[in-house]
């Protein structure tokens, strides 16, 4: 205070305001200096990401046909009783719909196989705050379409990542030939798709302190013969580390499994669930942490920009965010024996009705009518 009572008295009257704005220019140049802070960090950590382009695709829906004629729309007449504002409920449209295509595979460096070991399609409601985990089937019997002059028939679902690869531009392909298909035969439209590989499930799960799962007899026992895993579990709820996890979300021959899909895919959605729910307990820093440790080992068709925009949007809605069990996708199949490669070999896939999977999957992931 003495200091600009001096200078009031050596009648410099702009001095008080003058260092006002001096300190206000001090803090907004801090300000800036954090968030540039920030936005420099949020970049460095983008450009941890693998960030491949792939095409767009133009989705068309069919036109609804009309059986009758045109409705009456002209409006009745405006009455008193006719004045009075309604909210109209909310009618559930595709715009409400973002569809992830996450894909874990298996191959590693330098290897040219590259199958699609696990496919979950997450389908998030932005209006109701619920995602929905489904399933695809990978021994699903599909025709994908004519892909860069290649012509490939009937082949299984987890094949048709391997072609993208070999005949498109590596990864890229490997997504832009899976969308096609699921647009194709499933009537799925993904919006952006992410791949990972095994090691970075393993990393997830312990970075945040392992995650609890409830095995069947059937399924501890198959854990723990053979040395699968190094930790003995028990049927019950088990805590599990990042090997025994992804060798929990791997397993398929346990007994009563039948070599099924169909167990493997309950498990591993169980599996996501379980990392989802512990993730949305975890502190900022943690989440830095395991981002940090992640995104390397992470490749998406999804955009810095864009990345950007669904992270302003999705995050705030994570603390009231609802999982739902979409099932399997094809939800109604039966198995077959069927010679795929003409070479006198049969190869068990799943048949469907594709009439009848469309209508589900877009009740699903688009808000249509089934």
């Amino acid at each position: 205070m003495s200091g600009r009572y001096e200078r009031k008295k050596a009648k410099r009257p702009l001095g008080g305001k003058k260092t006002a704005l001096i300190i206000l220019a001090v803090v907004l140049v801090l300000i800036v200096a954090v968030l540039i802070a920030g936005i420099v960090y949020y970049n460095v950590m983008l450009n941890k990401i693998n960030i491949v382009e792939v095409p767009k695709i133009e989705y068309t829906t069919p036109a609804t046909e009309t059986t009758g004629p045109a409705e009456e729309t002209t409006q009745p007449e405006t009455t008193e009783a006719t004045t009075v504002a309604t909210t109209e409920p909310h009618v559930a449209s595709s715009a409400d719909y973002l569809n992830i295509l996450i894909v874990g595979q298996a191959a590693r460096d330098g290897e040219e196989e590259r199958f699609a070991d696990t496919a979950i399609l997450c389908s998030i409601n932005t209006y109701t705050k619920k995602l929905t985990m489904i399933s695809l089937l990978r021994d699903s019997l599909v025709r994908p379409p004519d892909y860069k002059g290649h012509y490939f028939g009937r082949i299984k679902l987890t094949t048709v990542y391997h072609l993208g690869s070999l005949y498109g531009d590596g990864v890229a392909g490997s997504m832009e030939l899976m969308n096609l298909t699921l647009y194709s035969n499933f009537g799925i439209e993904v919006d952006y798709n992410f791949e990972i590989d095994f090691e970075a499930f393993v990393k997830v799960v312990n970075m945040i302190d392992g995650i609890d799962i409830e095995l069947t007899e059937a399924e501890a026992n198959y854990l723990n013969a053979d040395g699968k895993v190094w930790q003995e579990v028990e049927p019950g709820i088990n805590w599990l580390d990042g090997d025994t996890a992804l060798a929990y979300a791997r397993m398929r021959k346990a007994e009563g499994d039948s070599e099924s899909d169909i167990k493997r895919t309950s498990r591993q959605r169980m599996f996501m669930e379980a990392v989802l729910t512990k993730l949305k307990g975890k502190s900022l820093s943690d989440l830095q942490a395991l981002a940090n440790e992640v995104l390397p080992m992470i490749t998406t068709s999804m955009s810095k920009s864009e990345i950007t925009e669904y992270l302003v949007t999705l995050l705030p809605m994570l603390p009231e965010m609802t999982f739902e069990d979409g099932g399997n996708c094809p939800a109604n199949s039966w198995g077959d024996m069927v010679d795929i490669y003409g070479d006198g070999m049969y190869h068990s896939v799943l048949r469907f009705d594709e009439t009848e999977t469309k209508k589900t999957m877009r009740a699903i992931t688009e808000g249509e009518e089934p």
